[in-house]
Order: structure tokens, then sequence, then C-alpha cells
């Protein structure tokens, strides 16, 4: 008999739920030559000017992100007034970036592309063993314990404590 067998772990189960997935849209062309285009666009070509255009493509991309906030500051910056800043610091005109990105697919309506797609996930141990009693569990009463002597209470957070800090029982 095998060893590779013996030491097997049982199955794990599993349920599937129907969870909501961000699928984005396949852009049409890649950040960069987007990026190419809008460079060659900008009434003068310097590293710093190079750089506006850099950032100004990397919120572009950003918008297929699938982190949920990254794309969320990427769009929200592409259709405020960010962008107006940015672009006149090169000589772009923000609605033509804005058509670009449009066009080649980076500014896709957000709500048109969620899914609802199966996922296996693993049943916890605890959803599979039966609750407590709620009798034992939702008592109020004072404590007593044979521990520490026969009269002594100790009392739960539901039992009012008076200035001396002893319990009053009702």
């Amino acid at each position: 008999m095998s060893t590779a067998f013996q030491h097997r772990k049982p199955a794990r189960a599993t349920q599937t739920v129907w969870v909501e997935r961000w699928s984005p849209p396949k852009p049409l062309v890649g950040v960069h030559p987007i990026e190419k285009m809008l460079n060659r666009h900008t009434f003068l070509v310097t590293p710093e000017s190079r750089l506006v255009v850099a950032v100004i493509a990397r919120a572009i991309g950003d918008c297929l992100s699938l982190g949920r906030s990254v794309r969320r500051e990427a769009r929200r910056f592409l259709l405020g007034d960010d962008l107006t800043l940015w672009c006149d610091l090169v000589g772009l005109h923000p609605d033509f970036v804005r058509f670009v990105a449009r066009k080649a697919g980076y500014l896709a309506d957000e709500k048109a592309h969620w899914q609802k797609v199966p996922m296996r996930v693993p049943i916890k141990a605890h959803v599979l063993a039966p609750d407590p009693d709620p009798g034992i569990a939702a008592s109020h009463e004072t404590v007593r314990s044979s521990a520490i002597g026969p009269c002594a209470a100790i009392p739960c957070a539901a039992t009012p404590l008076n200035t001396s800090g002893e319990t009053t029982h009702a």
C-alpha cells in the first residue's frame, strides 16, 4: 500500500456563491501609443511636458484597473477639472484627451461591465456547528462561583452597581 494515500486530507466542503465582479473591456490600443500621440500634440516637447503627458496617460490606463479606488480616482481625474489644469501645462485640450480615452476604450461606462460570476468558497467549520443554546447566551443573571465562596457574586454587565461598587439585587 502506498504512503501517498495514507496522509490524504479529507475533501473540504464548498459552496457556490454568486458574486459581482468588474470585468473591464479590452481597450482598442495600449497606453503607450496614446502617450506617444499626446506627446506629438503638445506645444513643446520637453522632459517636463513628457512627464505631464505620462501622468495623463497613466490616468487613462488606470480607468480599467481592477482596483476600485484606483479606477474611481482615475475617472474623477479625467472627467473633472484637474485634467484641465494638467492639460494647460502642455497645451492639450482636455476634451481632446477625453475623446481619445473614450475612443480607445478606456472611459467605458462602468455600470455596463459588472458581471455576476460563480465562485466556489469553502464552508467554514463554525457555519456547520450548531448555535449554542440561546437561553444560556442571553442570560443576564448574576453568576455565582463556588470557587470564591457561596456568597460571592460576580456581576455581569447588565447588573447595576451602586456607588460603593457592590451589586444591587432587585
